[in-house]
C-alpha cells in the first residue's frame, strides 16, 4: 500500500526544475513540469544513474549518462536507450504542501 509524507513545499521547486529528497528509505526525484509536480524514484531504469543530474524540457526528462528519455507524467520511456518506465510515486498537493506516497521497496 504505502503512505504519504510531507516532502516540501511547492516554492521550494520552481518551475522546470527538479530536486531531490530523501525519505525513509527512498531518495525521491520531485519535478516541477509546466506547474505541475511528480514524484519518481532517482534512479535511471536504464543503469542506476541518479536522474537529478540530467535535464528537464517540459516533461520529458533526460538521464545525463546515456540520454535515456522519460515523460515524467506517466513515468514511460520516450526513447530507443531503454523501454523500462520509472518507478512512480503518486503526489498531491495539500494547500502549499508537497505530499508523496512512499510504496515499499
Amino acid at each position: 500500500m504505502g503512505k504519504y509524507v510531507r516532502i516540501a513545499e511547492t516554492q521550494e521547486i520552481p518551475e522546470s526544475k527538479m530536486k531531490v529528497f530523501k525519505v525513509e528509505d527512498h531518495e525521491i526525484c520531485v519535478v516541477n513540469a509546466e506547474g505541475e509536480f511528480y514524484a519518481f524514484e532517482n534512479r535511471c531504469p536504464h543503469m542506476g544513474y541518479p536522474l537529478y543530474l540530467g535535464s528537464l524540457h517540459g516533461k520529458v526528462l533526460t538521464c545525463g549518462f546515456h540520454y535515456a528519455k522519460f515523460d515524467v507524467t506517466t513515468g514511460k520511456s520516450v526513447g530507443a536507450v531503454t523501454s523500462e518506465p520509472l518507478k512512480m510515486h503518486q503526489i498531491k498537493i495539500h494547500d502549499s504542501l508537497i505530499l508523496v506516497r512512499l510504496q515499499n521497496k
